[in-house]
């Protein structure tokens, strides 16, 4: 079951912008799981080449109406076959979705697709954020359990990425006083707002 992304594409480009910015231009990028395409059409917008993996009819035909390289595949029969490398990947909101050994196999396969020195983004539910925690994350029927920053080191480690790079984002620009109010919070009962993503950075090499 395939639940498509409900946010608007200004929302998305806000929220996707810094990682994109990772890949320098005329490279290859992996965009698994890409949906309506958004993530592509940013890639393309950058001069990098984006190259799109989706199960759903739909999604492909739209991604596809909009110019963008898009195959329609099951993602780990399309990472075990393919003969394509690439330079990076992003796998955004994909491993919540999967429970660890598969999460596993999926980091070891697009290390498998990746040239040496290629960038892995994935981007996931942040459970420590209390907006997530109280009920964002299980409105989705699909998602199987959250994965903190340091359950993903464990598993980049093991299937032979390197993190370089770590933390917490959201696309909400808040006002000073809901800033303030929010340090305030987390100063009393730990951090509980800090981003209702989290985000790993890690290099094969």
């Amino acid at each position: 079951m395939h639940i498509p992304d409900q946010r608007k594409e200004a929302s998305v480009r806000t929220n996707f912008a810094p990682f994109v910015r990772t890949f320098t231009a005329k490279s290859k990028v992996l965009d698994i799981a890409c949906g309506q395409g958004f993530i592509l059409q940013m890639l393309k917008e950058a001069d990098i080449e984006g190259v799109g993996i989706e199960f759903d009819d739909q999604l492909v035909e739209e991604a596809r109406s909009a110019g963008l390289n898009v195959s329609q595949a099951e993602m780990f029969q399309y990472l075990q076959s393919t003969k394509d490398r690439f330079d990076g990947c992003i796998a955004s909101h994909i491993v919540e979705h999967f429970p660890p050994p598969k999460v596993l196999e999926l980091l070891q396969l697009i290390n498998r697709v990746i040239l040496e020195g290629g960038k892995l983004i994935i981007i996931t539910p942040n459970i420590a954020d209390l907006r997530r925690a109280v009920g964002d994350f299980w409105r989705d029927p699909t998602h199987v359990r959250p994965y903190p920053i340091e359950a993903l080191d464990k598993l980049l480690l093991r299937s032979g990425w390197k993190k370089i790079a770590s933390g917490y984002h959201s696309d909400k620009r808040f006002s000073l006083a809901r800033t303030i109010v929010h340090s305030i919070r987390n100063m009393l009962i730990g951090h509980y707002w800090r981003g209702e993503d989290l985000y790993v950075v890690a290099r094969k090499d």
